[in-house]
């Protein structure tokens, strides 16, 4: 007999990272665990979704209550069509081919999606989308791409007062950390800016259609809400989508 859920199902995208082991390289599902123990710790059933094919991706939709779409490697430009430029770092084309329908599904199907880093590139280009494939010139007024811990929050953003996320919030300015070095170019057409950057890089977007619960995210927030109530409160209202 199969129990009755009470907890809703988060699927946590993932990669596929070769480990060495004893001198043989063995291709492993890989997620960071900070998303496992995050959705564990909010109330959720953490399910983490392996790399296949792009067959699946509607059964992971059809599966979850929610949708975590994590950090990463680069979307290919291909997929935006676009060439590569100078400061591509390797994509990884399959990933891609399983976490773009993904996304489209879970939209079509109005599943609650949150994503970080890499995931808000995978919501926005999945929509229709493109992004700009480095960011890191020397001419930027500061890094994206900062080299300290992900759990230290190092520049403001500024949220606007007609987004969602600031109703959802109540805050117009937020600490954030950043270990990117892409971001978005054209945003997606269904979707609105949530909030920006000092330097005007997006940091956050979601749904123009308010009956969707969209939020693509530069930052990590699942390793900040630990000391920021902010960014807790943040993933308890995504969990709070997945139960309804």
């Amino acid at each position: 007999m199969k129990m009755k859920k009470n907890k809703p199902i988060i699927g946590i995208t993932s990669t596929i990272l070769d480990i060495e082991i004893k001198g043989e390289v063995n291709p492993s599902v890989q997620t960071n665990h900070q998303y496992v123990k995050t959705v564990n710790e909010i109330g959720g059933l953490p399910i983490v979704l392996p790399v296949t094919n792009k067959e699946i991706a509607k059964d992971y939709a059809e599966l979850c209550d929610g949708i975590i779409f994590t950090s990463g490697e680069d979307i290919s430009p291909s997929k935006y069509n676009k060439p590569p430029l100078e400061g591509l770092q390797k994509p990884h084309i399959t990933r891609d081919e399983v976490e773009l329908p993904l996304a489209k599904y879970a939209v079509e199907n109005k599943i609650p999606i949150l994503g970080t880093c890499r995931g808000l590139g995978v919501i926005n280009v999945a929509l229709g989308g493109s992004m700009k494939q480095n960011i890191e010139t020397k001419d930027r007024p500061f890094s994206h791409n900062q080299e300290i811990s992900r759990k230290l929050p190092s520049h403001q953003i500024a949220i606007k007062e007609d987004s969602h996320l600031y109703q959802l919030l109540g805050i117009k300015h937020a600490m954030v950390n950043s270990k990117h070095h892409q971001a978005i170019e054209d945003l997606a057409d269904s979707l609105k800016v949530a909030a920006v950057a000092e330097d005007g890089v997006i940091e956050a977007v979601e749904a123009k259609d308010k009956d969707l619960f969209i939020l693509g995210l530069q930052f990590h927030p699942e390793e900040l809400y630990d000391q920021d109530t902010n960014m807790l409160n943040l993933l308890m209202l995504f969990r709070e989508a997945c139960e309804k």
